[in-house]
């Protein structure tokens, strides 16, 4: 017959059990909700679907700096609406690119490489649109037009002064 443990340690022993087991719970817990985090957030980014379930705009490349300038805000604006990931905001933004803006992303994507030229960033894209979209003459004129504007002496209305020489 086996010897016979007294009850003492048999106490002992199960506190310990449970003292082990308490401490591996929490941690056990926290794992499995990062991944059950994890996997939500997968699935609820955006995808190609959700971006233009909300409507961007057409970007055609043939209106001028100021245009250009609220196609950014307007899709940045969906960007934060649809919670578009950074690494898919070039793709998205490449996609609604019509007539001279569309025969422009194409000649990046052979000149570049597409993989290349989707891997860039957002503001990477930005600023070569900018080059590209924005003539310097008319950069300059909205520049002037800006220096001009003024506020009126209730500091109320933003006029146009108009320099004659």
């Amino acid at each position: 017959m086996p010897p016979r443990r007294d009850q003492a340690q048999d106490a002992t022993l199960a506190a310990l059990v449970a003292q082990r087991i308490a401490a591996v719970i929490p941690n056990l817990i926290t794992q499995i909700n990062q991944v059950n985090n994890n996997n939500n957030n997968n699935n609820a980014q955006c995808s190609f679907k959700t971006f233009n379930s909300a409507k961007p705009l057409k970007f055609y490349g043939s209106q001028g700096a100021t245009t250009l300038l609220q196609w950014f805000e307007s899709l940045e604006s969906t960007f934060r609406h649809v919670q578009c990931p950074n690494e898919r905001k070039v793709e998205f933004a490449s996609s609604v690119f019509e007539k001279h803006a569309l025969t422009w992303w194409n000649s990046v994507m052979r000149d570049r490489g597409a993989e290349v030229a989707l891997a860039q960033t957002w503001e990477e894209l930005r600023a070569l649109m900018m080059r590209e979209f924005c003539p310097r003459h008319e950069i300059r004129a909205l520049k002037r037009e800006f220096d001009d504007l003024k506020q009126d002496k209730e500091n109320t209305v933003l006029t146009r002064i108009v320099m004659r020489s």
